[in-house]
């Protein structure tokens, strides 16, 4: 329909498709299918790259640079850390049943709502968390598969990393990064996806690319508060 959301959308389910069309291309079948670990890397790396892009290039005015701003902070929130609370939940109710225990709705709902005032700080009074927030796990289809929510958080952290790089490069006439990037996904699973992303510069097994992604998500809180505390009231 031509709205942000939209050409987000657009832009994010092209970068799967880049990620598919590459590694099926380079790969032989048996490789062809890259690991969910880094399955959200070229989708989340596209929004990325567009939301920069469109901050620098086509916003007219505070008004949508805001809207874009709270639209990618927003991002930030829902992918690296709500999906990592989806991710401790998932792993809890599983070790429920290998401890040979039993589940039910009013349990899972406890849980559930135990870890939504960890997270938002509801004991601290940072987010009033009302109970009835408890049954949201109920409506989330990804609890229904095996473990495929953390990826969601992995995968941003990784595709941070890189289009910093990718965007710092760029303003050097570089192009080592891009084709380093353009290697990992015509990569497949030909290789573990730690060492896959290690090729792109980014090592998983240090802090290292989560203190990137939560140093942008500080930036666009930093940025945000800035344009509001200059705009008159």
């Amino acid at each position: 329909m031509g709205g942000y959301d939209d050409v987000s959308t657009f832009a994010h389910e092209s970068g799967h498709s880049m990620h598919s069309y590459f590694s099926n291309k380079y790969q032989p079948y048996i490789n062809s299918d890259y690991s969910i670990f880094v399955a959200e890397v070229a989708s989340t790396l596209n929004e990325n790259l567009l939301s920069h892009y469109a901050l620098k290039n086509i916003t007219r005015n505070n008004q949508e640079k805001l809207f874009l701003l709270g639209s990618k902070l927003e991002g930030f929130r829902t992918t690296l850390f709500r999906q990592t609370l989806f991710a401790e939940f998932e792993l809890k109710i599983h070790e429920i049943v290998e401890a040979k225990g039993s589940l039910s709705d009013e349990q899972l709902s406890k849980l559930y709502l135990q870890l939504l005032k960890i997270y938002y700080g509801h004991d601290q009074g940072i987010c009033q968390i009302d109970d009835i927030y408890g049954i949201e796990w109920a409506r989330i289809p990804h609890f229904y598969y095996d473990f495929y929510v953390f990826k969601y958080s992995t995968s941003l952290v990784a595709s941070t990393a890189i289009a910093k790089a990718m965007r710092e490069e760029t303003q050097k006439g570089g192009t080592s990064v891009r084709d380093a990037y353009i290697k990992f996904l015509s990569s497949g699973s030909s290789k573990y996806p730690i060492e896959l992303l290690k090729g792109v510069g980014v090592d998983m097994t240090t802090s290292k690319p989560f203190n990137a992604a939560i140093e942008e998500m500080n930036s666009i809180m930093d940025q945000i508060e800035k344009m509001i505390a200059s705009t008159p009231q």
